[in-house]
This record gives structure tokens, sequence and C-alpha cells, in this order.
């Protein structure tokens, strides 16, 4: 036992003599390894302490330096690239692609409008394809829009331009001051072919100095006049079939023709197979003439002058149309002498009955003068319903 702990006391002792000398030996290499001081630390634990730290600034550079070993990093681990400031100038990629010729928004200079522009709204009378006797008096009138940049004065003119005439002028003033976007209805007064057929007419507008203008894209368009001349058989005027000779008038103003069903402010159409308010169905033209929309309402048409000559009677058949069954009218036939005011000629009071009135007047008393026949119808209070018809109303002779 002795023995043993003797043993163990010497190893002991040689253990601490290497372990002396190892620090001796390190303390060696740091002193000779530490950088240059510019002021030494003076005592021997200043000197021992400053070797330590240099010793371990040393050993943290050479770790920041040294690539890491298998054994510290895991395989898969891939440094990152060290940046240098600025990347080669092989990887770098212009993603800026200048616009070409094409892209840019191109340069235009908004269309100028043009001075002189008409557009058609309407015709106001005489619809296309109206049907006339040979040698009538008609009046012709488009309404017209400035859509034009320039005003039309009154001196402006209504002017045809090639087709059918038909005893229009060549020019005539449209006696109105129009300005950009009002409207004007332009009338021009005309007859009819004496030879049955279609027959169209061209007209256009033209300023004081002569210059034509007229409607469409182009602003030269053309706006017309079409009718059918037809065979007036006998009678020396028949009012169905020349209707729209006639200028229809209501308290609301000047009426187109032909009319618009269900117009409130009255309309008159030609019926051609009319059935009347006792179910009884004529092979012969009606007039449906509607009275503007209100309490006592009226509806008026004024025919061209005839001269009446003697044994000229005005005849016609009125009453209310089939289904009317809230018809109250007043029928009158009257005329009219150069100036002078309307004359009543003939009334009469029409309601749904079942019933019609036949009408023979002799104008005898007229003859050698030139009149104009007017024919008119007028709600008798309500105006609801007041579906008139003149059936087959001509002056015979």
């Amino acid at each position: 036992m002795q023995r043993n702990v003797s043993w163990f006391a010497i190893g002991l002792g040689i253990a601490f003599v290497l372990i002396l000398i190892a620090l001796g030996v390190v303390c060696g290499v740091i002193y000779f390894l530490r950088p240059a001081q510019t002021a030494t630390p003076t005592g021997p634990d200043a000197l021992y302490t400053q070797a330590a730290q240099t010793f371990v600034a040393q050993l943290t550079q050479t770790a920041t330096i040294l690539p890491p070993t298998s054994t510290g990093i895991p395989p898969s681990f891939t440094p990152p690239p060290t940046v240098t400031g600025i990347a080669p100038t092989a990887t770098l990629t212009n993603t800026f692609v200048p616009p070409t010729q094409t892209q840019l928004p191109p340069t235009t200079t908004p269309p100028q409008q043009p001075c002189l522009w008409a557009k058609f709204e309407g015709d106001v009378t005489v619809k296309d394809g109206t049907d006339f006797p040979p040698n009538t008096e008609f009046i012709k009138t488009w309404r017209l829009r400035n859509i034009g940049s320039c005003s039309w004065t009154d001196d402006y003119q209504l002017v045809f331009d090639h087709g059918d005439r038909m005893g229009g002028p060549h020019s005539l003033p449209i006696d109105e001051n129009v300005d950009p976007g009002e409207t004007v209805d332009v009338s021009v007064n005309l007859i009819s072919p004496d030879t049955p057929g279609s027959y169209r007419g061209y007209w256009r507008l033209s300023t004081p100095s002569g210059q034509v203008f007229g409607v469409g894209s182009d602003t030269k368009g053309s706006f017309w006049v079409d009718i059918d001349v037809i065979s007036s058989g006998d009678h020396p005027l028949d009012f169905a079939l020349s209707y729209c000779t006639a200028r229809w008038r209501s308290d609301a103003g000047t009426l187109p023709c032909p009319g618009d069903d269900g117009d409130d402010e009255g309309f008159v159409i030609l019926v051609e197979d009319p059935v009347i308010e006792d179910g009884r169905q004529e092979n012969e033209p009606a007039l449906w003439t509607n009275p503007e929309h209100t309490n006592d309402g009226y509806i008026s048409g004024e025919y061209p002058e005839i001269k009446i000559e003697s044994g000229y009677r005005f005849k016609a058949v009125v009453g209310c149309l089939d289904g009317a069954e809230k018809c109250d009218v007043i029928f009158q036939v009257r005329y009219r002498i150069g100036d002078d005011d309307p004359v009543v000629l003939w009334e009469t009071h029409e309601d749904y009955d079942d019933e019609f009135t036949k009408v023979d007047l002799d104008l005898g008393f007229l003859a050698g003068q030139k009149v104009k026949i007017i024919l008119r119808v007028s709600a008798n209070g309500s105006p609801s319903e007041d579906e008139a018809f003149w059936l087959a109303p001509r002056i015979t002779d």
C-alpha cells in the first residue's frame, strides 16, 4: 500500500512538471508572435496579459480566413459568393427595351368641324312614295339641322340639284337664321307631273355666294322629294288620293303627312279598306283624321286652290272607325277664297252609334271662283278614341 501511494505521487509530480513546461512553451510562442506595440506594458502581469490577448486575436483572425473544415460545417453548405462591391460586367443584364415607333402614341390632329354641313332630320310633309293625282299642287317640307360650325343666314337658299323638279323654282331663300345645332323647316311649292309614274327630285343648300353644300359624311349629299303620280279617274279632286297636298294642322302646329298612328298632336292616315263602326269593310279608301289629344282638340287639312265649275258637288261618307266606342266628334267642310277667313259650308255631329252620315253638297254657288276646301274634325269634349273617317271624299261633276 505504501508503495502504491509513492508511485501515484511520483506520477502527479511528473504531470505537473509537463504542464508547466507546456505553459512555458505557449507563452514563449505568444511572446514571439505578438505584434509590435507602441507602448510596452510594465510588470510581469501586464506582459502575460498582453501576450494572451494577442494570441487570441491571432487565432480569431485565422478562423475567419481559413475555410471551414468538414468536421465543423455540414457538407451541403455552400458559402455565399464574395461580394467585392460591383458585379462582374459580364453578368449584368439590361432589361430596358426602348419603345419602337409603333409603340409610341400616334400624333394626330383632331378633325375640324366643317363650316357648312346639314343633317336631314325628317319629312314634315309628303313622305316618300306619297300618291298624287296628275297636275296637283303640293308643298314639300324637310326638317334640317345645322351641324356645321358656321351659322346660316336668311340669305342662304334651298336649291334644286338634279332629278325631277316638278315645277319648283331653281332656288329660293330659307328666310331664317340658323345657328349651329338648331333646326329649320324648309319648304318648296311643287306640282305633280301630268303622267302617272314615280318621280324624285334632289335638293341641297347654298350660301349667298353660291357655295353649295348638303348632308352626309362628305357634306355634299342631297335630300329629296319622292312621289307616285296615279290616275285620279273622272273626279276633279279626290281628297283621299291627294291628301298630302293639303296642309294639315292642329293647335300643336303643322302636322306631317302621312301622320303617325297615336301622335298626340293629331294625325291623318290613308286607310285603303276601312272597317267602319257598323262592322262593315269598305272597298274604297278613307282618310282617318284624329284630332289633337286634348279637350276640344282639332285637326284640319287645307287643300290647294281648285276652280269650281258649274255642277261640281262635294261627296263623302263620315263616321267613326270600328272599335272606337268612345268616338264623339264634329265634322266640318269649310272653304276659303284668297286670304279671307274660312267659311263653314257644312257641319255634323257623329258618335259611335253604328250609324254614319252621307254628305252631298252642291258647290254651284261658287262656280267660276278659285277656292280652297278645308276638311276639319274636332273633339266634342274629351278626345278619347276620336277615330273619325272620311270615306271616298271627292269633288264630282
